[in-house]
């Protein structure tokens, strides 16, 4: 393999593995997961669409500098080739994320734009719950964080039951001393 082959081999900004994990996999609920996918894809497709349009106008481009037979024009059209060259190598990259996509979508659960409405109390339950845990791990809970626990009716019921446990906990201490 020589270099422009190993280039070209190598184009695809996302792997399978972050789409999976990362990108999609970042969402608590499979109609959160349903929805980014969706989204994915139709950055994609727009993204792929523009690019074949492009492609079409540059080749135009290139053709009318040549015809022009000024060493200039003839100039700005290489450059022109080089960039469609390049940008037809980038190409791949994003086609082989949308086939990985594609795949995903035909083999997941669907869901209408109604169910995913409906799953929102759970997803963002499980969600925030997630990044409180996550952030007490890091040893800081951001004031942001224990105010959207707020707004879906989650604080009060971790102050109580972090109420209870101190609480607990205070009588095994007391417990433990008097021994």
């Amino acid at each position: 393999m020589n270099i422009d082959e190993a280039i070209a081999e190598v184009q695809q900004s996302r792997s399978a593995y972050q789409l999976v994990h990362f990108v999609i996999g970042q969402h608590d609920t499979p109609e959160m997961c349903f929805y980014q996918l969706c989204l994915e894809l139709q950055s994609l497709q727009m993204k792929l669409r523009r690019h074949d349009i492009n492609v079409r106008r540059t080749k135009i481009e290139i053709a009318r500098l040549k015809e022009t037979g000024d060493e200039m024009d003839a100039l700005e059209a290489e450059e022109r080739e080089l960039e469609l060259d390049n940008s037809i190598i980038v190409q791949r990259g994003a086609e082989r994320e949308y086939e990985i996509l594609v795949d995903l979508f035909n083999n997941c659960q669907h869901f209408t734009r109604d169910e995913i409405d409906h799953a929102q109390p759970e997803y963002w339950e499980k969600r925030l719950t997630r990044q409180t845990n996550l952030q007490i791990m890091s040893g800081n809970v951001g004031w942001a964080q224990l105010d959207s626990l707020r707004q879906i009716d989650l604080l009060d019921d971790l102050v109580a039951d972090r109420e209870k446990q101190i609480l607990e906990q205070q009588k095994m201490e007391l417990q433990d001393s008097g021994q």
